[in-house]
């Protein structure tokens, strides 16, 4: 993984969950009944690729739309924080009149 993939949001969490997945297979590892876990092993670390690789595809997907159609990913982006705020402002208002 090179700096820049490590520096970044994504980077970050793919490098914790293949810590995650190193401390878990040395751990089940010193246990009984390694063949089930070394088996378990591989399909969590296949089940991380395939998150990786659906995480960068993503990234990429709205990389893309971004480039192709910028005014419209800005009222997108927009809308949604607008959303966001209208629903977290009813939340509070309403915990606070409780």
């Amino acid at each position: 993984m090179s700096e820049n993939e490590k520096r970044s949001l994504l980077g970050k969490a793919v490098h914790a969950g293949e810590r995650v997945i190193g401390v878990g297979a040395s751990r089940t590892a010193e246990g009984p009944g390694f063949t089930r876990s070394g088996r378990a092993m591989t399909e969590a670390r296949r089940l991380a690729k395939r998150g990786r690789y659906a995480a960068e595809d993503l990234v990429d997907e709205a990389s893309y739309r971004i480039k192709r159609d910028p005014l419209r990913s800005v009222a997108i982006t927009l809308a949604v924080g607008l959303g966001v705020g209208a629903l977290a402002g009813w939340l509070a208002g309403r915990s606070a009149r409780s």
